[in-house]
């Protein structure tokens, strides 16, 4: 069980932290937050849609990486099985328990029981007079980076809903006639149809504001539903065969 507390020099100053390299504790997320920055990386392996908070009604982009609703394909083991990494699979165990302006002024904490820290095993997190590393340093950097553009993801899509650009789909799967047939619900795409009728001072308000690399990152991404379809076939005979 999570356990959180102050990142401090005071309590934590022995502690060593191992650089993560096994996300099978993401295995039951199919679908996993991620940011616009990274959208172009992603896009090549993942289908990349919106997701809305039930409880918010926000909209947050996220890595599509399994059809079955608790099964991320890609972290059923211990072995990575994409050339990229999404962000938020990186920032264990430390959180943002307040965004300041710079990454001095954010208060961080951490997850003192994960399993990622050691006493002997890592880098240190602080040197011998109580101040932090330089690896604390850039993966306190990261942290702060990342959590402020989670929350930036989540203005844009407040932008994209309100012109109209998000559109529900459900995604229909299936792999062959042989192959289970999945159905996703809850998911948003841009709608492609909307973007080329949408006005010439509307696109180059989108451009400006740096958008349309993400938005065409977006659609390219869908492509990736039919690998994504095959491996889940592939993950559904073996499970069926063992």
């Amino acid at each position: 069980m999570m356990q959180t507390s102050p990142l401090s020099a005071e309590k934590h100053g022995k502690l060593r932290l191992v650089e993560q390299t096994d996300f099978s504790d993401h295995r039951e997320e199919n679908l996993v937050p991620v940011v616009f920055q990274e959208f172009s990386a992603l896009a090549t392996e993942f289908p990349l849609v919106f997701v809305r908070n039930k409880k918010t009604g926000d909209f947050m982009p996220s890595a599509l990486m399994g059809l079955d609703k608790g099964i991320n394909l890609y972290c059923q083991t211990t072995s990575w099985r994409s050339t990229f990494i999404p962000t938020s699979f990186t920032l264990a165990p430390l959180m943002v328990a307040r965004l300041g302006s710079k990454a001095e002024d954010s208060e961080i904490v951490i997850d003192e029981n994960s399993p990622l820290l050691s006493e002997t095993t890592g880098e240190s997190l602080f040197d011998t007079d109580g101040e932090p590393t330089k690896f604390l340093e850039t993966k306190i950097d990261n942290v702060v980076k990342i959590t402020g553009q989670s929350l930036q993801a989540v203005e844009i899509c407040r932008y994209l809903a309100e012109n109209k650009l998000l559109i529900s789909r459900t995604l229909k799967l299936q792999h062959s006639d042989k192959s289970r047939r999945y159905e996703i619900e809850g998911v948003f795409v841009i709608d492609d149809q909307m973007l080329k009728n949408v006005p010439d001072k509307k696109f180059q308000e989108l451009r400006d504001r740096g958008l349309l690399a993400m938005i065409y990152a977006h659609l390219v991404s869908l492509q990736q539903v039919h690998k994504l379809t095959r491996m889940q076939h592939q993950f559904d005979l073996k499970e069926l065969n063992s």
